[in-house]
């Protein structure tokens, strides 16, 4: 309980960060419309050719194979050229300016280049995990999860790194790791709480998506009406939680950043509520 309610705290700072300045609900959106329409452009393909037949063949196995790779690095690429674009004007608006969606993309675009070598290098860790989760049976699904948990710790505040300082995704990749470490001591409670309370909110949506689609399929006509009306309801409240979790964690991140890095606190966090999310480590 004691996370959670630190996670609703952690939350609702940031969520007024955000409602303060709404163009930042727009740079998650965009980058999830644009990874939508890279996995149906290239997706939908892949997925024909790779399912043409019982038996593919080499040719329709190597396209659909390699549309689909596509597919997936430009959905990647799509949400963390905006996820950098989201930092930057976030961090703008930390510093009392208007925090709107130009200057954001205006950053992330001097970082193309490292944009697309972190969106490889994240894209090809994520379908190491995914392989060994689906070949390596139950101990491929351990070993899976604790390096997609630790994967995710050691990277979290690499996408405040790409905007802020710029580097290479390998530096990068250490960058985040030794503010990690030097500041990680028994446990980080800020990206997780808020993930939980984000969540709770995406599970809330999906299962009123769920249920209007049960009653939309099993019940009467009228009551398919209610059916309706509760699915598409439901996948409302899925989309907005969506995207607001995204904006909600891009602002934390980039306070997160400024304390880990800089021993400075910015926007309505405090000390207290950043110590709280990173224990530092005893001297």
């Amino acid at each position: 309980m004691g996370r959670i309610r630190k996670g609703w705290e952690l939350t609702k700072k940031a969520w007024g960060v955000v409602r303060a300045n709404p163009s930042l609900l727009r740079l998650p959106i965009y980058g999830g419309l644009l990874a939508f329409v890279a996995l149906v452009v290239f997706g939908a393909p892949a997925a024909y050719l790779l399912g043409a037949s019982e038996e593919p063949t080499t040719a329709q196995q190597v396209g659909g194979g390699a549309l689909g790779l596509l597919a997936l690095y430009l959905a990647s690429f799509s949400v963390i050229f905006f996820n950098v674009a989201l930092a930057a004007a976030a961090d703008r608006s930390f510093q009392g300016e208007e925090a709107d969606t130009s200057y954001g993309i205006a950053v992330a675009k001097t970082r193309l280049g490292v944009i697309a070598a972190w969106a490889l290098v994240a894209g090809l860790v994520s379908l190491f995990f995914a392989i060994l989760r689906d070949r390596g049976g139950l101990a491929g699904q351990i070993a899976a999860g604790i390096g997609a948990a630790i994967w995710s710790l050691i990277t979290f505040l690499v996408i405040p790194v790409l905007a802020f300082e710029g580097i290479g995704p390998f530096a990068a990749i250490k960058r985040s790791s030794s503010l990690f470490k030097d500041r990680w001591g028994q446990q980080i409670t800020g990206n997780i709480a808020i993930g939980l309370i984000t969540a709770m909110f995406f599970i809330l949506g999906a299962v009123i998506a769920a249920a209007g689609g049960y009653i939309l399929v099993t019940g009467s006509a009228a009551a398919a009406i209610a059916g309706g009306g509760l699915l598409v309801g439901g996948l409302i409240v899925v989309l907005v939680s969506v995207v607001v979790s995204g904006a909600v964690r891009g602002v934390f991140g980039v306070a997160l950043y400024h304390y880990v890095a800089e021993n400075q606190t910015i926007g309505p966090f405090s000390t207290a509520d950043l110590e709280d999310a990173v224990k530092v480590k005893p001297a």
